[in-house]
């Protein structure tokens, strides 16, 4: 689902880019090793391929994906549910401190919430210090 392969003379492609963009938070879902489904609302960063999510260590989405890294993610609009979209897409830890909080893109889209919560990008990477890199594989429109 790279950036350029979503046509942007269709109405909802645009729709789309701009919600990955934009929105503030995606529920992120994974599969515990019992199978039981988890779910957790997280901060992410779309960068025109690829979605960054970052975790504190040792949570339980770190070990999920470690044990199946098939993930889905779910926006809703927040305005009644009028455009919920789910992407189906395959998750990877990054281990090679290539990506943090403190990449400008990041920073920059959530510097409202870093400001009320009186952090900054390098502040939080020290405490979310896990990426995750999730590769769409499938859009689904609800």
């Amino acid at each position: 689902m790279a950036q350029s392969s979503l046509d942007m003379n269709n109405p909802w492609h645009v729709r789309l880019a701009e919600r990955l963009r934009d929105d503030i938070t995606i529920w992120l879902c994974t599969v515990r090793p019992d199978r039981r489904p988890h779910a957790v609302i997280v901060w992410f960063l779309w960068d025109g391929q690829d979605i960054l999510i970052f975790s504190k260590p040792n949570n339980q989405k770190l070990r999920n994906i470690e044990n199946n890294p098939r993930v889905l993610l779910a926006i809703d609009d927040t305005k009644g549910g009028s455009q919920p979209l789910a992407i189906e897409g395959t998750a990877v830890l990054v281990k090679d401190g290539s990506v943090s909080t403190a990449m400008p893109a990041y920073a920059e889209k959530y510097a409202e919430k870093f400001a009320q919560f009186n952090w900054t990008g390098e502040s939080m990477a020290q405490e979310y210090s896990e990426p995750i890199r999730i590769t769409p594989a499938r859009i689904i429109r609800g």
